[in-house]
């Protein structure tokens, strides 16, 4: 899952929506709009709202996309146009301009980003350092004032604490996040049949946990009569084991706040021994499933399938498999049909300390509204794909035609080859929600992720996620850093390496530039402070009369 891994970066790029450039330094008035790029008269005004009655001339905008099957002229395309032209009160021309894949992306960006006549209106983007140079051009435009005018659906969707990673110090928004996930994505599940079959209770505490994995890889739960069970497993990330780590309140991925108000990198908490120690012993056990420790497993179909085997009894892993729509929860009860995965509360640890992995606060792509459109119709165009219905049509098609829903369940009535011809996702990405739109998640998977908003808070409250694009010392030394935090954990949980070793973890930080490293956070950190401070007071003038 390319984007579910690129947003659990704490470095992630930005690039946000904008409206009103005035030129060379991206500090738009909201003025010297230009006509639509592809209009028929670029002379006319074409602004919808800007001072007078809204225009019905026709509208052409032109959107990168990089979502979906990407299929041109499509059924949603043509369903989005029609439902544009309903709220907007014109005729909508959308030309879609495909991007290329991962590995090319960033290029096809930058080429059409170098000049007016390529630039689309709104470009979807992800992770750049090309952004920064956008705004200070005037090619990013400011679009504070347009989704005051035109943006309520986008203002009540996006939490206050979101917009404030995709505000400028300037006291303008130049980037709108094209999708940011739910609050909290995974959970700890475990198998219930073999809790019952072994007379055990679903875990509370990590005390309680470690009996029931220990159990599920020794107590032959399939009566197979063999030992072929592991009691954990997942992929070769940190996050398979939150149920460890959050347990202590330890992210050893991110800089975390300390109770004195200073910050750390968490990895070097010298609580982190305790765990790995704890995890060596699972793993010497046979309780950890050894795939977990090597970087070949980071293919999530690789631990989908064995998610899918039946042969483990507990993994940190996505909410979104209790849909009964899920291929992978599918594949499980196909191939064991008695079996039950449930979801349970996030594991105490031993000062009653537990959480849920939070989402990083942040969007992971973004969108902007360049320098050759008109604001105030770009935000219209994006306001309306955010509302609801028109987001359920884009992406799932008319109910009836080519879905149902039954007690809340929601059935696909045509082929997935269909519905890639039928453009169904094409339009990804964009204001993409994750409340109850999202009609593919049943009301049951609506709430765990609205109840995980809860059990996700208190890591919330102790990661720091920085705001700064720019990083220079953590982009010179971070790779190193985490090389030999990698090997030196991976080792001591493998047995590979004595677990005494982490004793000298902290002297290989700092000369693997961790001084700098610590330095630039933590000034950084107290910036963040101080504009959060500015921002609640924008936020309060500038937002909330206008949600």
């Amino acid at each position: 899952m390319k984007k579910t891994t690129m947003l659990l970066s704490a470095t992630m790029a930005m690039a946000l929506l904008a409206a009103g450039c005035s030129g060379g330094n991206g500090n738009g008035n909201g003025g010297g709009n230009e006509g639509a790029a592809g209009n028929s008269d670029t002379g006319k005004e074409n602004a919808a709202g800007s001072g007078g009655e809204a225009s019905k001339e026709p509208f052409t905008i032109k959107m990168a996309l990089m979502a979906g099957p990407k299929t041109p002229d499509s059924w949603a395309e043509k369903a989005l146009e029609g439902e544009l032209e309903k709220s907007m009160g014109r005729k909508v021309d959308v030309q879609p301009i495909f991007l290329p894949d991962w590995s090319e992306l960033n290029t096809k960006i930058n080429l059409l980003m170098s000049a007016k006549d390529t630039r689309p209106g709104i470009l979807w983007t992800g992770d750049t350092k090309e952004y920064t140079k956008w705004v200070d051009a005037g090619i990013a435009q400011d679009v504070t004032p347009s989704l005051q005018k035109y943006g309520k659906e986008i203002l009540d969707y996006y939490r206050k604490d979101t917009l404030f990673y995709h505000w400028d110090k300037s006291g303008k928004i130049f980037r709108i996040p094209g999708d940011v996930p739910e609050a909290s994505y995974m959970t700890t599940i475990v198998r219930k049949d073999w809790l019952d079959k072994l007379g055990l209770q679903p875990p509370k505490t990590l005390d309680e946990y470690i009996e029931v994995i220990r159990a599920f890889a020794s107590g032959d739960p399939d009566g197979n009569g063999k030992k072929d069970t592991y009691g954990i497993s997942g992929d070769n990330y940190y996050r398979s084991l939150a149920p460890f780590f959050y347990a202590y309140g330890l992210d050893v991925e991110n800089f975390v706040k300390n109770a004195d108000g200073s910050i750390q990198f968490g990895a070097l908490d010298p609580k982190v021994k305790d765990v790995l120690k704890l995890l060596s012993e699972l793993y010497k056990e046979g309780v950890m499933d050894p795939r977990m420790t090597t970087s070949a497993n980071n293919d999530d179909n690789k631990v989908n399938d064995i998610y899918a085997s039946g042969k483990v009894g507990s993994f940190y892993r996505w909410v979104d498999y209790f849909n009964p729509g899920n291929s992978v929860n599918m594949s499980f009860k196909k191939l064991n049909p008695s079996g039950e995965y449930i979801s349970i509360a996030p594991i105490q640890g031993p000062d009653g300390f537990s959480s849920d992995l939070p989402d990083p606060g942040i969007g992971w792509c973004y969108l902007v509204v360049t320098d050759a459109t008109d604001v105030d119709s770009a935000v219209q165009v994006l306001n309306t794909m955010a509302t609801p219905e028109v987001f359920k049509k884009i992406t799932f098609g008319n109910e009836g035609e080519h879905y149902t829903m039954e007690n809340g369940i929601f059935t696909p009535t045509i082929q997935p080859e269909e519905g890639s011809k039928l453009g169904f996702g094409n339009f990804g990405w964009y204001i993409q929600r994750k409340d109850a739109a999202n009609i593919k998640n049943t009301p049951e998977v609506t709430k765990m992720f609205e109840d995980k908003i809860a059990t996700s808070q208190p890591m919330r409250d102790k990661i720091v996620v920085f705001k700064a694009i720019d990083r220079p010392e953590w982009d010179r030394y971070s790779a190193d850093v985490k090389k030999v935090r990698d090997e030196l954990f991976w080792g001591i949980i493998t047995g590979k390496t004595p677990l005494d070793s982490f004793d000298k973890w902290p002297a290989q930080y700092e000369k693997l530039g961790g001084k700098k490293i610590d330095e630039e956070a933590a000034g950084l950190f107290e910036k963040q402070q101080a504009e959060h401070v500015e921002y609640d007071k924008w936020y309060e003038a500038n937002i909330t009369p206008y949600k």
